[in-house]
């Protein structure tokens, strides 16, 4: 029973020192980037979606975050060329007074979709049918 009371006394007295002898943890820099690019096409071509991202820093960086989002829609009979180009910089912070420093971490997240759809194709009918179909 002793052992039991004096680990409990341990464990107290390390709960009620903790908040005076820890400090807030800060998070380094975040880059998020999202993009989108949606192509809904009656050709027979496929699109060419290009999506360019430059991210950088620029000094001590913590506690700073950027997201851009974008979304681009397609439809229609023709061809198509979807381009976006995105760019990010973080920087500028004061140093963290811990002396702690971590890495600034970039994500890029690119979500091409390239679609035929014959429903969008004015050959479609033709193609599928011939030209001998009569009603």
């Amino acid at each position: 029973m002793k052992v039991y009371s004096v680990v409990l006394l341990t464990l107290s007295s390390l709960l009620i020192m903790s908040p005076f002898t820890t400090h807030k943890a800060q998070a380094s820099c975040a880059m998020t980037d999202v993009s989108f690019q949606v192509a809904i096409r009656g050709s027979r071509t496929p699109s060419q979606q290009t999506n360019n991202v430059g991210m950088g820093t620029m000094g001590d960086c913590w506690g700073n975050a950027t997201t851009n989002t974008s979304t681009q829609v397609y439809t229609g009979a023709g061809t198509v060329q979807q381009g976006r180009n995105s760019s990010h910089l973080v920087g500028g912070s004061q140093p963290l007074p811990y002396g702690v420093t971590g890495p600034v971490i970039g994500t890029q997240i690119s979500v091409p979709v390239d679609i035929y759809s014959p429903a969008h194709d004015p050959n479609f009918i033709n193609n599928t049918l011939g030209t001998g179909f009569h009603h």
